[in-house]
């Protein structure tokens, strides 16, 4: 329903988390325990920061980290700071 966002605002989320990056090849790795207190991984491309995620991406990765929806994640990320 929201769309989309940035991988810069997808990747301040991460850090909220307290997720761990690594790097492997040409992507940065992103994993530890969401806040549901379950393991959960996303890679992102090392280059990707300052573009828009693609909505089915962006769904996807969102659930990988443990949101529910699209709306749980932005409402992570505001109540968050």
């Amino acid at each position: 329903m929201m769309g989309t966002c940035n991988f810069r605002v997808f990747i301040k989320v991460c850090k909220k988390l307290g997720l761990q990056k690594r790097k492997m090849g040409n992507r940065f790795v992103w994993e530890g325990i969401d806040h549901k207190g379950q393991y959960c991984q996303v890679s992102i491309h090392i280059h990707a920061e300052g573009r828009d995620i693609p909505s089915g991406t962006f769904n996807k990765m969102v659930k990988d980290l443990g949101f529910e929806s699209e709306e749980d994640f932005f409402r992570y990320n505001k109540f968050n700071k």
